[in-house]
């Protein structure tokens, strides 16, 4: 008796080390709003002394920040502005860099990493409110409600001209030759509005597969003329290659908020005592959505420049005659018919059963080339471009700061990291883009100097001078 009795004290201090210590362990779950909205999720809030415990990855994600994990478990959530790295080998969590006086992970259930209502308070751009029966927590944060009204704002700011610098830093690596192509970018640009003009210089560092080159140029842009230095000469491009009459808005920084508007899931703008920053994230399927609309405006902007393979004439010219060509062959088949029936009677009706269906084969592939022709130009029509490309969009992240009082943009950044395969050739592109503006509304009027409209050569006599190097060139490799 005294031995069982030993065996059964044993078996309860075991099974109450397996029992949930923690008394948040058997809390109920608690739901989550965020900015009005409630998250779902696989990972829920719950109550654990007295406090509230939120998933980052849900809580984050729903208020517009950027989530990422690395290969360590590290996790790292930002906007830019607030940066906030979450690490649990280390137990710490760091806000924009500096450690942070608490603990991490403060808990974790079912694997997912939780943040304290308490100290989600203390980051700029929290609040966190909890029900008085603790069953709702509610996080707002600082971001703008009624987006599409600040957006018509920021499209209305009165932004003359402004000079810009950019870079883009790009990596390529593809499955045949080239293996890896990396170049640089260096941008310096001023721009006007009234009356449209751009006077850009450039520098391109080009590393392809070990063979580095550098490339510089120079060019002109008003409305109607065009001007580019090649690093040898300068190309005048004609009258019909301009910026279009009514191109400035194509020029402006804060036209793409135009676009930015097409796509309000994607966008969040935070405010802050003097600025905002405003994301935006894109999808394979938002891009495809979002060349639609290029097209639509490059062809509403560029005035006298037609894009054919975009033209919904084109297409339904297209498909008529398809159509046309494709019943002309089944009458053709269907008179052969005819005449064979008249000129040899004594045929079998398994040979004139056998000529039928093959009229009626024509009809159906009328009827099939009326389905498939015409796709190939309402497939650019509808942005199918991407499709056409194999392109998918692993990550694509813009973020904007903007001035509080003028509205106007200050610095950009973006990364987009993108995959392409044609014809069996896979193409993975890395692009970081930093850039700042400044000198609003105090460009000078851009002119374009005589030295250059006298030094330069059209444009039909650089291609003939290309022609001839290329000729030289063929001859010398035979």
């Amino acid at each position: 008796m005294r031995k069982l009795a030993t065996w059964a004290l044993a078996f309860v201090f075991i099974l109450s080390f397996a029992l949930p210590q923690n008394t948040a362990s058997a809390a109920s779950n608690v739901k989550l709003v965020v900015d009005g909205v409630e998250v779902d999720g696989y990972e829920q809030a719950f109550m654990s002394h007295g406090d509230v415990l939120i998933p980052i990855e849900n809580l984050f994600t729903e208020a517009g920040y950027k989530v990422s994990k690395d290969k360590s478990g590290k996790l790292s959530v930002t906007n830019t502005r607030l940066t906030v790295d979450f690490n649990a080998s280390a137990g710490s969590i760091e806000v924009n860099g500096k450690k942070a006086d608490t603990t991490f992970p403060l808990t974790l259930k079912n694997y997912g990493n939780y943040v304290s209502g308490e100290f989600l308070s203390t980051l700029e751009g929290f609040e966190v409110e909890v029900a008085e029966d603790e069953q709702t927590v509610s996080v707002t944060t600082n971001r703008v409600k009624d987006l599409d009204k600040f957006l018509d704002k920021m499209m209305n700011a009165d932004l003359k001209s402004y000079s810009a610098k950019m870079n883009l830093d790009q990596k390529m690596e593809s499955s045949e030759e080239p293996k890896s192509m990396n170049m640089i970018i260096d941008m310096d640009m001023d721009v006007t509005q009234e009356p449209v003009a751009i006077h850009m210089k450039q520098k391109m560092t080009a590393d392809i597969d070990g063979e580095k080159e550098e490339i510089t140029s120079e060019a002109y842009m008003t409305e109607k003329e065009f001007y580019q230095y090649d690093g040898n000469k300068w190309i005048n491009y004609g009258s019909e290659i301009g910026l279009g009459l009514e191109a400035g808005a194509t020029l402006d920084p804060t036209a793409q908020l135009e676009m930015a508007k097409m796509f309000m899931k994607g966008v969040h703008v935070f405010e802050y005592d003097d600025v905002y920053v405003m994301v935006q994230t894109l999808t394979t399927e938002d891009l495809k959505e979002l060349m639609d609309e290029a097209l639509s405006l490059i062809g509403s902007t560029l005035g006298g420049l037609e894009i054919p393979a975009v033209s919904e004439e084109a297409v339904e010219v297209t498909a008529e005659e398809a159509k046309v060509e494709a019943t002309e062959e089944a009458v053709t088949v269907e008179e052969n018919t005819e005449t064979t029936e008249q000129n040899e009677p004594v045929k079998e009706d398994a040979e004139a059963s056998e000529t039928t269906e093959e009229a009626v084969t024509a009809e159906e592939n009328t009827e099939t080339t009326e389905e498939n022709e015409p796709a190939t130009e309402e497939t650019v029509l509808d942005g199918d471009i991407l499709g056409a490309l194999g392109m998918e969009i692993e990550e694509m992240y813009f973020v904007t700061t903007i001035d509080k009082k003028t509205l106007f943009p200050q610095d950009m950044k973006g990364t987009t990291k993108i995959s392409m395969t044609i014809d069996d050739v896979t193409v993975k592109i890395v692009q970081t883009l930093t850039g700042t503006m400044s000198n609003f509304n105090a460009v000078k009027a851009i002119v374009i100097p005589e030295e250059v409209k006298k030094e330069a050569i059209s444009f039909e006599d650089y291609m003939k001078e290309l022609e001839a190097e290329l000729e030289k060139e063929l001859q010398a490799a035979e």
